[in-house]
C-alpha cells in the first residue's frame, strides 16, 4: 500500500466531489502529519492501493464556494484580529456599537 500526500486541487474533479462529500459527512478518518514544514491537520482518503493523506486546509480552499458545509471545522481560524496587536480590546468593540 502506497500512502501519499497530495493537495485537494491536485484531484480530478470526480475524485475532488467523492472527498469533498465524504469529508462534509464526516467519513473520512482525521490525521496530523507534516506537510510543507509544518505539521498540517487533513483526512485519510482511500483510494485502491493507495491512502491520501489531504490536508484540510486545501479542502477548504479547494471549496471555497460550498465553506458554510465546513464552518464548525474552523477551529484555527482567529476571528478576533483586531486583539491580535493589542491595540483594541474586546470590551472596547461591545462599547462602540
Amino acid at each position: 500500500m502506497n500512502r501519499v500526500i497530495k493537495d485537494f486541487a491536485k484531484f480530478d474533479d470526480a475524485t475532488q466531489e467523492d472527498i469533498y462529500a465524504a469529508y462534509s459527512e464526516g467519513e473520512l478518518e482525521r490525521t496530523s502529519f507534516p506537510f510543507k514544514g509544518e505539521i498540517s491537520e487533513g483526512v485519510i482518503y482511500k483510494a485502491d492501493e493507495t491512502h491520501y493523506l489531504i490536508p484540510r486546509s486545501s479542502i477548504i480552499a479547494g471549496r471555497a464556494g460550498s465553506s458554510e458545509d465546513l464552518d464548525d471545522d474552523d477551529d484555527d481560524v482567529d476571528d478576533d484580529d483586531d486583539t491580535m496587536d493589542g491595540d483594541i480590546e474586546a470590551d472596547d468593540d461591545l462599547d462602540e456599537e
